[in-house]
């Protein structure tokens, strides 16, 4: 099964009161919201934008918060949130890499070595490569669409893994 990331949006003003801890994410109905399964890709996508497994400098940082000083308490490992100008700033970072600009930071071997999840060691070939590649990509449009909608909506979002 693996670990999934998952994203849903949510009046910004209701993400303030989350974050400052006034009100319990585990007291919303997450059904209720908008989201987006991007599947086992979310540690693959930060550290194809920033270059590491957490703590990307923003605004590509922000494209899957995995922050060490933001989290919020919530299931086995956290959630982060984005205020509606964060998801803004990450949209727009988005939307200036094309296919070809990610292909230029994408490193299969650094991410192999470095243990990015998903991916395991012991199944290095150029067909993986390729595949995992077409398999970011994919999660990386899905992501760059629904970040545009929350955007066109002045939402925040909210992340975690589950």
């Amino acid at each position: 099964m693996g670990m999934r990331g998952y994203y849903f949006a949510l009046d910004d003003n209701l993400v303030k009161q989350i974050t400052a801890g006034d009100i319990a994410l585990k007291s919303l109905k997450i059904a209720d919201y908008p989201g987006l399964n991007i599947d086992r890709s979310w540690e693959a996508i930060h550290y194809l934008l920033c270059g590491d497994i957490s703590d990307g400098e923003p605004p590509l940082g922000y494209v899957v918060p995995l922050t060490s000083d933001k989290g919020i308490d919530f299931g086995s490992f956290g959630a982060f949130s984005l205020h509606a100008k964060q998801v803004a700033e990450a949209l727009q970072a988005m939307s200036e890499l094309d296919e070809a600009q990610l292909r230029l930071r994408y490193d299969f071997s650094a991410m192999v070595k470095d243990e990015v999840y998903p991916l395991e060691p012991d199944i290095v070939s150029e067909e993986t490569e390729d595949e995992f590649f077409a398999y970011l990509l994919q999660n990386f449009n899905e992501i760059r669409r629904f970040f545009n909608q929350a955007v066109a909506e002045g939402k925040g979002l909210i992340f975690y893994i589950f």
